[in-house]
């Protein structure tokens, strides 16, 4: 026999013997029923039922410890209570980890096929007597050794039977107040917050012709908190073409815009890939008011465009196979410094902001990062891979220690990019290119792909040619100086100055509390140094500034400014005399129950940032801002 035909003879052997299973594989667990009850909104209390198929032995549960978007191991283990664990009413002992607070140990029995887990959780800042904002990783265990893909997950929410609610969940079926939802991986489960309350409406903005749907779900405590404008409406439906036109793709099935409207829950917004969950400051205020409005005017925007960048396509270190090991995040400069400039553009281009609010945000945002004074000795990329910890952390010297500035500064640097691009290429391109070619792969696919920094760099190479690596190796790796980080600003035909009026942002900042990346307070960082509450308490010190040299530090509270009872009127009033006295402030501030005076130096008057016009240079701006004509929607 020759050697071909003894190959030939082998392969047949091979191709007809039975194929066996790996038993080395772990086979995928069985299907939880996972049920979370509101039996009594006022006691704001989730009642959690998960009935797990099992197999007896060894069995590890876990709780969600790392959050995508949270980029932090925040889960709210610490409000866990009542755990139980049994089978056939039978109790089973569990065992917390010894090193893992989110992990416990038990062992199945012989004979049991299905354990049931129980436990509550308060929902805090989530629920009022009139709504729920539901995340499900705060109300479910899930298995140790599985990847949270392989683990799938039947919900079941019970509210009001009053109540209507909204998630990117698909709903099998409703009883009176029980929803029963499709089964669901557990990282789309995760993923897939819900919305619930007794003032609730849906607004469906899709775009004509598109069978793609795309809506805005509201809940509120009040009928009059969902009274939103027919300008409003239009410019979240122009934020859906704009995103279109711009993005030239689209990453999930249908998309749900959740937002809650409330007095008595958390502020703030989270990414997820086929919905958000946006929760505003001021309950009926949002669309009745301005200035609430323009400082909630880019949260849809930012957590819409997440859709693509951060969710869609991933940082590598960002993505991993459960919500147990840690994640890297040493890309937030693109995750989120990206999603903030792309975010934003899109706020003015659909209408929700003017051309002038961005401009007042911008320069609000670089005058905080040019008094970053932790810039001189912290490098950017170290806020990213130390994300975790600046997650959170305090006001107090925050000038001086950095805290999540990939934000703010990475909206800046992604500027500079865009103001590259266009100077190197003419005007012809822009960031706009990069973005559309980067996240428009695969359109209608939500199979997460991620990418690394040489992918951004080949992204932006394939748009225009440039040493990107130095480039960004300049503003991540740099310290002081050595960052140009008002070059983009400067590139665009503007410049950043100081006035003594308060540019609208940062008024509204003032007269609401905080905006999506800002502190909530006074800010005169910009002259004396110094950010307060309302009330006068100092919450950070411009570090080696004036109110530093005099003494002053965060904590102490201000009594009188040159023997006048403290108030922002006060002592904004007396900055404008010492700059004309050239005599130090007498300030009186009281701390740890003993008050003294501190004279500060400071003759500069007061100092608000603002962006004019450079008048020999193109404004590109103008370019920059403007929605993105017809043709070019898809």
């Amino acid at each position: 026999m020759n050697r071909l035909a003894l190959l030939l003879g082998i392969l047949a052997l091979a191709l007809a013997a039975p194929v066996m299973a790996d038993e080395s594989a772990p086979v995928k667990p069985g299907t939880v029923a996972l049920t979370v009850s509101l039996p009594n909104p006022g006691q704001k209390l989730l009642f959690v039922d998960e009935v797990m198929p099992v197999t007896p032995g060894p069995l590890t549960l876990l709780y969600p410890k790392w959050i995508p978007g949270d980029h932090s191991p925040d889960g709210p283990i610490d409000a866990m209570m009542g755990l139980q664990v049994s089978a056939g009413g039978k109790r089973i002992a569990w065992r917390r980890d010894d090193d893992d607070m989110f992990a416990f140990h038990l062992t199945v029995p012989a004979g049991v096929d299905r354990i049931d887990i129980r436990f509550q959780f308060p929902a805090r800042d989530r629920a009022t007597v009139n709504l729920l904002d539901l995340t499900w990783d705060h109300v479910a265990l899930y298995r140790a050794g599985y990847p949270t893909k392989d683990q799938m997950f039947e919900p079941a929410l019970v509210i009001p039977a009053d109540w209507q609610h909204a998630s990117a969940l698909k709903t099998q079926k409703r009883d009176g107040g029980r929803i029963t939802f499709a089964p669901v991986p557990f990282n789309t489960l995760v993923d897939s917050p819900v919305i619930a309350g007794k003032f609730f409406r849906e607004i469906d903005l899709t775009p004509a012709g598109s069978s793609v749907h795309r809506y805005l779900d509201m809940v509120g405590d009040t009928a009059d908190s969902l009274k939103i404008s027919a300008a409003q409406t239009a410019g979240f439906r122009h934020l859906i073409e704009q995103a279109q036109a711009l993005f030239a793709s689209h990453h999930y099935e249908d998309y749900h815009l959740l937002l809650t409207m409330s007095d008595h829950t958390s502020v703030g917004g989270l990414e997820h890939h086929q919905s958000s969950d946006d929760r505003a400051r001021s309950g009926a205020k949002l669309f009745a008011d301005a200035d609430h409005f323009m400082l909630d005017g880019s949260l849809l925007p930012h957590e819409y465009t997440h859709s693509w960048n951060g969710k869609f396509m991933r940082p590598a270190g960002l993505w991993q196979p459960d919500f147990e090991h840690p994640q890297r995040g040493e890309l937030l400069w693109v995750y989120e410094g990206l999603t903030v400039y792309l975010g934003d553009m899109l706020t003015v281009r659909s209408g929700l902001w003017s051309p002038q609010t961005w401009r007042d945000v911008v320069a609000y945002r670089a005058a905080a990062m040019t008094h970053r004074t932790g810039r001189a000795w912290r490098p950017l990329i170290d806020t990213t891979r130390a994300a975790q910890i600046v997650y959170g952390s305090s006001e107090a010297w925050s000038n001086w220690r950095r805290q999540t500035d990939f934000y703010r500064e990475g909206q800046l640097l992604w500027f500079a990019v865009d103001m590259k691009i266009r100077e190197l290429s003419g005007d012809k391109r822009s960031v706009d290119d990069f973005a559309r070619r980067f996240f428009s792969v695969d359109d209608g696919s939500f199979v997460t792909r991620t990418y690394t920094d040489d992918d951004v760099i080949k992204g932006l190479d394939a748009v225009q040619a440039y040493d990107w690596k130095a480039f960004f190796d300049q503003w991540l790796e740099g310290v002081g100086d050595e960052v140009p980080l008002l070059s983009g600003i400067d590139a665009s035909g503007w410049r950043l100055v100081y006035t003594d009026k308060l540019n609208s942002y940062q008024n509204a900042l003032e007269n609401v509390g905080m905006g999506e990346l800002e502190g909530k307070g006074v800010n005169e960082m910009f002259s004396l140094g110094l950010f307060l509450d309302k009330a006068g308490k100092i919450e950070d010190v411009l570090w080696e500034g004036p109110a530093f040299k005099a003494g002053l530090a965060p904590g102490m509270k201000l009594v009188s400014v040159n023997g006048r009872t403290y108030s922002t009127v006060v002592l904004r009033e007396e900055i404008v005399k010492a700059q004309h006295s050239r005599k130090p402030l007498q300030v009186s501030a009281q701390g740890d129950g003993v008050t003294a005076t501190h004279a500060v130096s400071y003759f500069d008057g007061l100092r608000y940032p603002h962006l004019v016009r450079v008048q020999d240079k193109r404004d590109y701006q103008e370019r920059i801002l403007a929605p993105m004509a017809p043709e070019h929607r898809p």
